[in-house]
């Protein structure tokens, strides 16, 4: 028998050393070295160390019809809702104000350059080159003046859509003063003189970034170097750091270019009053003369993200920093198909029915104790996060699966049937496919027309691509699980409702009583203010963030089952509304709400009421500055979320 070895014996080095390197590396502690200290600098000084830049401007690059204005319009949308200021400063839209006022001005002579077609565009144009100039000056001094913040100014893209339009959060920092001058006079066992700091409402504690999105062709060196010049100026003024990120679209699909040049000469103001060949000669004429002289991003010193075929492919470069980890997700995530969106609430339980039959019952009697709540309190349902789906829910259940079949298979009909009509370019053995799933793949195995939804299911039964997923919920989970089609079912907590923390189950005439200070703040900032132990509206916001990136990178249907305040922070960035408000968006029972992209980067909604004998539950819902519901807040048990809370008008209960 050999002798047994000593790991820590100098003379076997590699029984100890070997196992550690492949499986560990090595163990000593990590040190900042001279080298390492200069690589990390540039990093160090990109996040702005501690912090990250206090503003942000977004500088498209591309050339014409290259989905500039829709990856602007996706930006915004997504911005606003993940909490920022946000807003759009187009140059063309400046630069035909610009036109406008020209036109008016009855001293001004511009012979031929007032018509701003391909020629307006060519740099031996003079006149036209110097106004362009001026447009992009204006565009830009707004911009920064808005980053600033500077209050009561004019800005010029006020005048007309409203794209720019920005959204932000009411922080009422008035009121949250208020509510902390009252905590500490108030005695006796309130939660709030003991609540642990951030439990109460964080509105002031939360950052909000303010962005800018630059949106021009900005397609020379030259160009983009003046914006950074006037950047640095702008920093010195206001005494504060402005990080710049240049976002340049390239597209090489011909395909996608031909796609994107009807969608331009049809929405686009520059072609008004034009045929349709006619405003297409003059945009290919417009990007020829662009072409001659564009300058792709090319500074590695600079952070750029470049985008290829909208998204079929990323190269970014010094991209660091908290925004980073959100933006380029969502950029990756989005894609210009058609594919429907389904969002709608678990179904009806057993619980929730027992307690309707009671509800019914007490009808009259409710009716003739409006100001004695306090009566029906021991009637209040009683919520389990465990509840199986009552005899509704599981109508609701079937039904859903039988409209989520019939949309599917319409789905599939119509994308065959683009497939077979589309005239594809012709390229020996391979074929670019642009903004599909595989890049490249071969024609000859794999026919367009099966490659226009792809699957990642491997269940050959499944008769469309469908990704269902629902919260972790039994009720959930139940509604979701449909026999006929055994879908895959992606169950995931942040689908979960909004956790009230200590006051889990509670219903609102009970936190009045024993909790008035944490009301009263609840009222004045009910987006803020954090359940103790629990969570805000606004912290939705970031558990909702990977499931939106989810639904948005789809191709093929999307069906989302959740609840109602999960369901409102998600529909609010469907419908472009200010997140602060989303506790006002109704979501109805047994309802299935039906998002459709529109091409300029916005969406289509419609609502299916999937059972024929309506939605009980929204026939009990409290009228304005009626008393207080029964049920918990933000449950399942009712139909839509609270209303804006008013010094005279109590918040509805909800979900």
């Amino acid at each position: 028998m050999s002798p047994a070895i000593n790991s820590s014996s100098p003379e076997s080095p590699t029984a100890t050393t070997t196992p550690t390197y492949y499986e560990k590396g090595s163990v000593e502690l990590a040190v900042e070295t001279p080298v390492m200290m200069k690589r990390l600098e540039k990093r160090r000084t990109l996040t702005g160390g501690s912090k990250d830049a206090e503003r942000l401007l977004i500088v498209l690059v591309g050339l014409p019809a290259r989905g500039k204005s829709f990856i602007a319009r996706k930006l915004l949308n997504y911005l606003v809702w993940r909490g920022n200021q946000c807003r759009i400063f187009n140059v063309g839209k400046y630069r035909r104000q610009q036109q406008v006022n020209d036109e008016q001005d009855d001293d001004n002579n511009l012979n031929n350059n007032s018509k701003q077609d391909a020629n307006f565009f060519d740099d031996t144009n003079a006149t036209a080159a110097k106004l362009r100039q001026e447009a992009a000056e204006m565009a830009l001094k707004e911009t920064l003046q808005w980053l600033e913040g500077s209050a009561g100014l004019p800005l010029i893209s006020d005048l007309q859509d409203c794209s720019n339009v920005s959204f932000s959060f009411r922080t009422n920092s008035g009121a949250s003063s208020a509510a902390e001058d009252d905590s500490s006079t108030s005695t006796g066992n309130s939660y709030y003189e003991n609540a642990i700091p951030g439990h109460i409402s964080h509105s002031q504690r939360r950052q909000f970034h303010r962005i800018a999105i630059f949106d021009a062709t900005n397609s020379t060196k030259e160009r983009r170097q003046w914006i950074l010049q006037e950047c640095a100026k702008a920093d010195k003024v206001y005494q504060k750091r402005t990080g710049v990120l240049f976002l340049e679209s390239i597209c090489d699909d011909q395909e996608l270019l031909q796609e994107n040049f009807k969608v331009k000469i049809s929405s686009c103001p520059d072609f008004d009053g034009m045929t349709e060949e006619a405003a297409l000669m003059d945009l290919q004429s417009r990007i020829a003369k662009y072409e001659a002289r564009y300058e792709t991003m090319d500074d590695h010193r600079q952070s750029f993200i470049k985008i290829f075929n909208l998204s079929s492919r990323l190269m970014v470069n010094h991209i660091y920093g908290r925004l980073a980890k959100v933006v380029l997700p969502a950029i990756m995530a989005w894609n210009t198909g058609s594919r429907p969106i389904f969002l709608c609430r678990a179904g009806e339980t057993e619980a929730m029915q027992t307690y309707m039959q009671q509800q019914q019952q007490q009808n009259e009697q409710r009716q003739q104790q409006l100001d004695k709540f306090e009566s029906l309190v021991d009637n209040r349902i009683h919520r389990k996060r465990s509840d199986r789906l009552g005899e509704r829910g599981r109508c609701f259940r079937d039904a859903l699966c039988g409209f989520v079949e019939q949309e599917g298979m319409a789905f599939m009909k119509r994308q065959n049937e683009n497939a077979a009509t589309k005239t594809r370019i012709n390229i020996p053995g391979k074929m670019d496919t642009g903004t599909s799933i595989s890049g490249l793949y071969e024609e000859e195995d794999h026919p367009f027309e099966h490659q226009s939804c792809v699957s990642d299911q491997n269940d050959a039964d499944l008769p469309f691509p469908c990704l269902v997923m629902s919260s972790t919920m039994p009720r959930a989970v139940e509604t979701a699980t449909w026999k006929p089609h055994r879908f895959p079912v992606k169950d995931v907590s942040n689908l979960n409702p909004l956790d009230m923390g200590d006051f889990t189950g509670m219903d609102l005439a009970s936190i009045r009583q024993q909790h008035p200070e944490w009301y009263e703040q609840l009222k004045r900032d009910p987006f803020h203010t954090r359940f103790p132990g629990g969570e805000s509206y606004s912290d939705l916001i970031d558990r909702c963030h990977s499931i939106l990136i989810d639904v948005e990178q789809q191709l093929g249907l999307t069906v989302v089952i959740s609840h109602v305040s999960i369901l409102q922070v998600l529909v609010s960035y469907f419908r472009s509304t200010p997140i602060h408000e989303c506790m006002d968006i109704e979501i109805p029972m047994h309802t299935a709400m039906k998002f459709v992209p529109l091409r300029g980067g916005g969406w289509h909604e419609s609502q299916h009421a999937l059972l024929p004998d309506g939605d009980v539950l929204e026939q009990t819902t409290n009228t304005e500055g009626g008393p207080l519901g029964d049920e918990p807040i933000w449950g399942d048990s009712r139909s839509c979320l609270p209303r804006r809370l008013s010094s005279t008008n109590d918040l509805n209960s909800s979900e």
